[in-house]
């Protein structure tokens, strides 16, 4: 089982979960203590880092990768007349400006998309959207405040890329998926916990998060596509996925949740093709989605928590 995208640890939080407390020791898997504490588990991927040199290239230049945009890259197997009809929205881990972590995960999806026969594009978040702390990452808008502010145009540029693409190749997909790995996980899992996409499935890698109270507020999200959840137990941010598994099952949303005993905090080409083949069948809904469900307020305070 080859990893192909890994990374240090990254715990980073829903904005509508609590933020956790307790030891810094990581607990066995099957453990009822306290999580680390965010601060003590956030560690964001790393790159070669050059400060001179801060407006790196967000697309990997080469093997088919193209710049769709400046801040979206592209990779299909097959030119435009014989091109798949599905596509793939990745999104990255926590990425320091000026690095080039995020071409690793670009190449990898790459040879994915090759492999199982999809586009993919992987576009970039915004800067220091989801914690302070790391105000020169780039980052999802995982709190309700960066939602607020940020989500829609984050969303409005996945849509147009992906009509881009369609009109690129003559006709639509017939499914969309959104798949995200660490940072990117914890976002596509609200994206789907509140029904803010209509598409044919989520797969969510190292990371994602079940909010407290999620199994009453997000029961009725419409859509529910299918979820695939994959993660390790050498991962000290395990008890996330797990615990949105939990909720997805409590909900009786389909989902497949499975974790790998000798995997860390990694995307291996085994959940690659577990999550394709779980969500391969999925077609694209044909109704536009409801109004999204709505979570409790997050509190804030001297003893409120972000994680990045």
């Amino acid at each position: 089982m080859r990893p192909w995208l890994t990374a240090p640890l990254l715990l980073c939080a829903l904005g509508l979960a609590a933020s956790a407390q307790g030891q810094a020791a990581a607990p066995r898997a099957d453990s009822e203590e306290s999580d680390p504490s965010p601060d003590e588990l956030i560690d964001p991927e790393q790159g070669p880092a050059d400060a001179s040199a801060p407006d790196q290239p967000w697309c990997f230049q080469g093997e088919g990768i193209e710049a769709l945009t400046p801040t979206v890259c592209h990779y299909s197997p097959a030119p435009p007349e014989r091109a798949p009809d599905t596509l793939v929205i990745f999104l990255h881990g926590l990425t320091k400006l000026g690095t080039t972590w995020q071409w690793n995960g670009q190449r990898g999806l790459a040879r994915a998309a090759k492999a199982h026969g999809f586009e993919v594009i992987t576009p970039r978040g915004r800067l220091g959207a989801g914690s302070k702390k790391y105000a020169d990452h780039w980052n999802w808008p995982s709190s309700a405040e960066g939602q607020k502010e940020l989500e829609a145009e984050v969303l409005a540029e996945w849509k147009a890329a992906q009509q881009e693409l369609e009109k690129r190749n003559g006709r639509p997909f017939a499914r969309v998926y959104v798949w995200g790995f660490s940072a990117g996980a914890y976002y596509a899992a609200s994206l789907a916990l509140r029904g803010r996409l209509s598409v044919a499935g989520y797969g969510i890698f190292a990371g994602g998060g079940a909010p407290k109270g999620v199994e009453r507020w997000a029961k009725g999200t419409q859509p529910k596509p299918p979820i695939y959840v994959g993660y390790g137990h050498k991962d000290r941010a395990r008890k996330d996925p797990a615990r949105l598994g939990r909720a997805l099952k409590a909900m009786g949303w389909k989902s497949l949740v499975v974790g790998r005993a000798k995997v860390g905090h990694s995307m291996t080409d085994g959940q690659v093709r577990e999550a394709f083949a779980f969500l391969g069948k999925g077609k694209a809904p044909a109704a536009e989605p409801r109004k999204p469900a709505k979570a409790p307020a997050k509190r804030t305070g001297a003893k409120a928590k972000k994680r990045g």
